[in-house]
């Protein structure tokens, strides 16, 4: 542009401040500053109808206009009704008087076009849109915008893809336009109509264009140049066609590499062409969602915050949080108790800035009543410090009092042991006498002082419990008196900010297919928070140059600038490529990325309105840092079995059997909704194909599981090396198709413990609960079937217990397990079990099942002594025992009493399945596992054969029943008779030894006779062994062990050191019975008959 011969600017060029000072010299112009802006507005312009334009404005002045509703009611109209508001323009008046070529306007048409045409949105148009506005509003620059970066192309709508907003100058005559330049006049109106996008289209005319028409090539470029107003359309197609690509879809399709390599279209054109075909996609792609997902707009017409949900602030409502996670449950998927958890991470949107500032009346009534409390308290603790110094006058006093008693009775003692020491003039039979009256009158006066000394430490020992529970409960109040003070006089403030800032994220981990990518997805919608980019997998932020990865990572990040009054988020999957945890071996661009990362959350480059979404497999492979950052880690596990019954529940009736969903929701155990939803599928399909043939087919329990095997092997879905559904099919073969049902259903007044043992020798499942009333533990036996022989025939029953516990994973940790996983050195093994542990307690419900026999094993020794053979066992992997031990400890069970839902209740099983007898009796021990009244009497036994004196009824000699050895016994079996008698009279040796005794008697009674009763003494013979009976322990004839079985009472055999009666009786009565000796009795009476 040249102004005169010796100044010249360039057409691209801002004029420098000497140029203007040359040119206002040539024109001989003022060169002051407002001069010279005033130049320089006149030398930018192209044309002069823009400097008038820009000179009139600057002239004028800004002018500032409030809009007014003139109706504070304003109803729904129909198509074609409009709403009338009238403007009042508050402004200084002009300095100069319009230009005639600015044409002031007295009334404009404002449409408001719906794109989506539900009852919500009319809700909110008629109860909302048009109401007073008493706050002011937030000033937005553009309703809509795009804007291209270093990621990619972003379209931006704050009306939320619901509303098109559209001028014209009147509508009811839709041949008139806009005039090249107006203004609203003074008194103008504005006129709103509400229509649908279809009326406005028709109505605005081919210039309007809304977006771009799609169906060729031509007539989207064509529309590209109509919407940017520019005359490039034959060279831009024609650059295009030289490229070959002549259709739409190829153009969309194309990748960056190929938009660089279109060499006849400038960088400007590109770019314009790309951002339009990225905007294409995004809205394509947002109709798609709405038309598959109409559910996210159904609410009842009363609920007010599903129209809120919809246009986001800084600030959410709380019920539009409740609502979207009620939408996600509506839409199916099972949360099992997530989605609670994960209303307490948005609650910090919620709290808006009239909360965190306290109410006058709130304070004063809060101030009474802290004034009210600290009252109460200075009484409190005015009636202590009284009780308190009470009572420690007395404990002093009772210890003074203890301590004149101790010297009392020393000196008491004292004076008793001078007393006895002194020899009195009296014999010796009255000496001893007195000694013993002496130490009975001192040992009565000792007894009162020892009672009166106990009831004093018993009082001192009462008294200063009391004093110490005083002291404390003293020292909690004036603590407390102390914070009152305190808080009464703080000056009252507004909640810091800090307490309630909202969270930078949060991340979803857990097994693939849980539907962690959905959740997050679909979460920033449903909610109402901005999402600045489409959903991304980590790896998309990948690129090949140094340096540029980080650059898309801030140029995305930082796209919530534009919007810093919305709440922002940004979802990424597979967020553990983007974040690995940084060691030695890491390389420099993956530092990179990472640093930026966190430089962008919470760092220098902080986005405070920004919130990141994030999913990841590999939680304990992510850097410690960014975990840090992200405050909201939510583990998403497999389905439980309700879960699952809801899945399948959406096979069609008539394809399968009333209960058959029931065995299906068991036989699914461990399946993720991935696999559910598989096996839906396939079962449909399968009905559907084979009610071609078999109009009334049904899909019976074995093709049932034969599905779900198939299902199974697909996602790897094993326990120990096969899969549930093959084991159930295995098992049903087995029992010839019968079918048996397993509960573990709650019990009244009874609460499990979480452990669960089955005894495969006694062929029982023991379950130990709790009573709710005084807290001591039982133990439940329910026997097993005849057929559950092994762990695999176990599965069918544990997997039941599962269903009605609600578990949402089982596991099986068996030798199988450890061999699948190559567990053969034990760092290997442990790596596995701590694994599987893991992964069980990331469950709110999970159930974990050990094989002992196989994980532990058993060391077996015989050897032989003199008492016969005997075994020794020993445990075989210590190191596994002892931590299996440790984790079967910690079964837990709380149940959430709040809520009332399964799906809160914390439920941790532990099963230990055991053969081997000795292994069971050490591992219940250990683990301390409750007894049942069997094991009890079992082990009271052994305790008693180990411990406890028993006397022998034969030889009468004491012996423990354990010790008890071959020989160690010598004793007689048989009868005594008298030799002496004609008649060989029988005799027990109860009998015999009391007639000895009566003879010892009269010998000392009488000594006369002497001589004839120690021969009688000789008369009595042992008819076993003919031996004379003699006093005194002088042994048998017969040896072998100590003990006799005879038929009393189990308490009478227990008892230690005294025979019983019965006992004895018996024993003899055995011994008067032996046939062999009653012969060789019968054979002397007759020989002896014969002389």
């Amino acid at each position: 542009m040249t102004i005169s011969n010796k100044v010249e600017i360039d057409d691209d060029s801002e004029p420098t401040e000497q140029q203007l000072i040359d040119i206002a010299k040539q024109l001989n112009l003022k060169e002051d500053e407002e001069s010279l802006e005033y130049l320089r507005l006149c030398v930018i312009k192209s044309n002069i109808e823009d400097t008038e334009l820009e000179l009139s404005v600057k002239l004028q002045g800004e002018v500032q206009m409030d809009v007014i509703l003139e109706h504070s009611n304003v109803f729904k109209v129909q198509e074609d009704t409009l709403i009338s508001t009238s403007i009042a323009k508050h402004s200084k008046p002009p300095k100069y008087q319009q230009e005639d070529n600015i044409i002031p306007l007295s009334a404009i048409t404002c449409i408001l076009s719906k794109k989506q045409n539900t009852k919500e949105i009319d809700h909110f148009i008629q109860n909302f849109l048009f109401q007073p506005v008493k706050t002011q509003l937030r000033e937005i620059d553009l309703i809509s915008f795009s804007s291209t970066d270093d990621f990619d192309t972003w379209h931006f709508d704050h009306l939320r893809d619901i509303f098109d907003l559209w001028i014209v100058p009147d509508f009811n005559n839709k041949k008139k336009k806009f005039p090249q330049k107006w203004q609203l006049a003074t008194d103008a109106k504005i006129f709103c109509k509400v229509t649908d996008s279809f009326a406005v289209s028709q109505d605005l005319g081919k210039g309007n264009i809304e977006r771009p028409n799609t169906q060729s090539l031509e007539t989207f470029i064509k529309d590209i140049c109509l919407i940017e107003n520019c005359d490039t359309y034959k060279h831009w197609i024609q650059a295009l066609r030289l490229e070959d690509i002549t259709t739409y879809s190829h153009l969309s399709n194309l990748k960056q590499t190929d938009w660089d390599n279109i060499a006849k279209l400038t960088m400007n054109a590109k770019k314009t062409i790309k951002s339009h075909v990225d905007k294409e996609k995004q809205t394509s792609a947002n109709e798609k969602r709405k038309t598959t997902n109409k559910t996210s707009f159904e609410s009842n017409d009363q609920d007010d915050h599903v129209e809120l949900k919809k246009y986001p602030l800084a600030k959410l409502e709380y019920k539009c949080i409740e609502k979207a996670f009620e939408e996600m449950r509506a839409e199916g998927y099972a949360d099992d108790g997530l989605f609670d958890d994960m209303v307490e991470f948005f609650l910090p949107l919620t709290i808006t800035e009239d909360e965190l500032e306290t109410k006058t009346v709130d304070l004063a009534q809060l101030r009474k009543e802290r004034t009210e409390k600290k009252e109460v308290l200075m009484k409190q603790i005015e009636e202590l410090n009284r009780s308190c110094n009470l009572n420690k006058q007395i404990y002093w006093d009772s210890d003074e009092t203890y301590q004149n008693t101790m010297k009392k009775r020393q000196i008491q003692k004292d004076q008793y042991e001078i007393t006895k020491g002194q020899r009195c003039r009296l014999t010796d039979q009255e000496h001893s006498k007195w000694l013993r009256q002496l130490e009975a009158s001192w040992r009565e006066q000792d007894e009162r002082v020892s009672q009166d000394i106990v009831k004093l430490e018993s009082s001192m020992e009462t008294l200063d419990k009391t004093i110490k529970q005083q002291e404390a409960d003293l020292d909690d109040k004036q603590m407390e008196l102390k914070n009152i003070d305190e808080i009464l006089n703080a000056k009252p403030k507004p909640v810091d900010k800090r307490l309630v800032k909202a969270h930078r994220g949060f991340i979803m981990y857990g097994p693939p297919g849980t539907g962690k990518s959905v959740i997050m997805s679909k979460l920033a919608i449903k909610v109402g928070i901005a999402m600045i980019g489409p959903p991304l997998a980590a790896g998309e932020l990948n690129r090949p140059l140094v340096g540029e990865s980080e650059r898309i990572l801030v140029s995305l990040c930082t796209r919530a600038h534009r919007i810093p009054y919305l709440q922002c988020c940004v979802s990424i999957d597979e967020i553990d490529s983007l974040a690995p945890k940084r060691d030695e071996d890491s390389s420099e661009g993956k530092v990179d990325k990472i640093s930026v990362l966190l430089s962008l959350i919470e760092g220098i480059k902080d986005v405070p309105n920004l919130m990141f979404f994030c999913a990841t497999n590999r939680l304990h492979m992510m850097d410690e840092a960014f975990l840090r950052r992200m405050s909201g880690k939510y583990f998403v596990g497999r389905p439980s079995s309700n879960s699952r019954r809801r899945m399948l529940s959406d096979i069609p009736e008539w394809a399968l059997e009333a209960n058959l969903l029931e065995k299906l929701s068991i036989a699914t155990t461990n399946f993720s909704g991935a696999a559910v939803s598989a096996l839906s599928r396939s079962i449909t399909v399968r009905c559907m194909t084979q009610r071609r043939h078999k109009a009334d087919y049904r899909l019976t329990y074995h093709e049932a599981l034969t599905l779900a095997d198939s299902t199974a092997k697909q996602y790897q879905i094993l326990l120990g090396s096969e899969t549930l559904p093959r084991l159930l099919l295995r098992n049903l073969s087995l029992c010839n198709n019968a079918s048996t049902s397993y509960h573990l259903k709650d019990r009244e007044n009874l609460t499990y413990t979480g452990r669960i043992v089955i005894n495969l020798y006694d062929k029982c499942v023991r379950i130990e609960t709790t009573s709710q009333s005084d807290r001591k533990r039982s133990v439940i036996e329910q026997p097993l079937d005849i057929t559950e022989v092994a762990l695999q025939q176990l599965l069918e029953r544990i997997t039941s217990y599962g269903k009605d516990r609600n578990v949402q994973l089982l596991q099986l940790i068996d030798l199988n397990l450890l061999s699948s996983q190559g567990a053969y050195d034990e760092k290997k093994v442990f790596e596995t079990l701590k694994e599987r542990y893991d992964e069980c307690i990331s469950y709110k419900r999970s159930m974990i099942v050990y094989d002992l026999d196989s994980l532990i094993g058993i060391n077996k020794s015989e050897s032989d002594s003199s008492m016969g053979r005997s075994i020794s066992s020993s445990v075989n992997n210590h190191n596994i025992y002892t931590y299996v031990r440790a984790r079967f400890r910690e079964a837990v069970i709380e149940t959430s009493s709040g809520r009332g839902n399964m799906a809160q209740n914390v439920e941790k099983w532990a099963v230990a399945v055991v053969r081997e007898q000795f292994l069971l009796r050490q591992f219940c021990i250990d683990v301390e596992f409750t007894r049942t009244k069997q094991e009890e009497n079992e082990i009271e036994e052994e305790r008693r054969k180990s411990e406890d004196l028993l006397k022998c009824v034969k030889c009468k000699d004491y012996y423990i029943e354990n010790e008890n050895k071959m020989g160690n016994c010598t004793h007689h079996d048989g009868f005594l008779y008298d030799n002496s008698a004609p008649d060989l009279m029988i005799y027990t040796l109860t009998n015999a030894i009391e007639l000895l005794n009566q003879n010892e008697c009269d010998a000392l009674i009488h000594p006369e006779r002497r001589e004839d009763l120690e021969r009688q003494k000789l008369k009595y013979k042992w008819i076993c062994c003919d031996g004379t009976l003699t006093t005194g322990n002088v042994g048998g004839c017969k040896k072998g062990k100590h003990g006799f079985k005879y038929t009393t009472p189990h308490r009478a055999r227990t008892t230690a050191t005294i025979l019983d009666r019965n006992q004895i009786e018996q024993w003899e009565q055995t011994c008067r019975s032996n046939e062999e000796y009653n012969e060789k009795w019968l054979t002397l009476l007759t020989s002896r008959g014969n002389r």
